[in-house]
């Protein structure tokens, strides 16, 4: 180090030019009351556009609370998968019935569907020749 610091506890008054700068409070002040109102300003404004956009969406009101309000399961909570229920088995048997037996697609023009095992051996025996 090129000097020792002082360890006096007298206290010196800053040069001039230091004196000079200060902050100056009062702008300070200023600014967070202006930023105050323009906040509540704003605030107004989009409290005031959200209620006229509501009352253009909605003409007659809110919607009325629903009946299920406050219980433990609401709608899809208490419902059961789909591959569980009687529907898919009532499909599944339609379908496996359907690739398991003869019937007709069009009448008119003649078409038939037939199972799907005797489909795969007549594909087979196609392939072969």
């Amino acid at each position: 180090m090129s000097h020792e610091p002082s360890h006096s506890t007298a206290h010196m008054a800053p040069p001039p030019a230091q004196a000079e700068e200060g902050i100056r409070w009062s702008g300070v002040i200023g600014t967070g009351v202006a930023s105050i109102l323009i906040f509540a300003v704003a605030t107004f404004v989009v409290y005031r556009y959200q209620d006229q956009r509501e009352k253009f969406l909605q003409p007659v009101g809110p919607l009325p609370i629903p009946a299920q309000m406050g219980q433990a399961e609401i709608g899809i909570v208490d419902q059961v998968p789909f591959d569980i229920t009687r529907a898919a088995q009532a499909y599944r048997k339609d379908e496996i019935e359907r690739l398991s037996s003869w019937g007709w697609i069009d009448r008119k023009q003649g078409t038939v569907h037939m199972p799907i095992d005797r489909a795969m051996d007549l594909v087979v025996q196609e392939q072969k020749k």
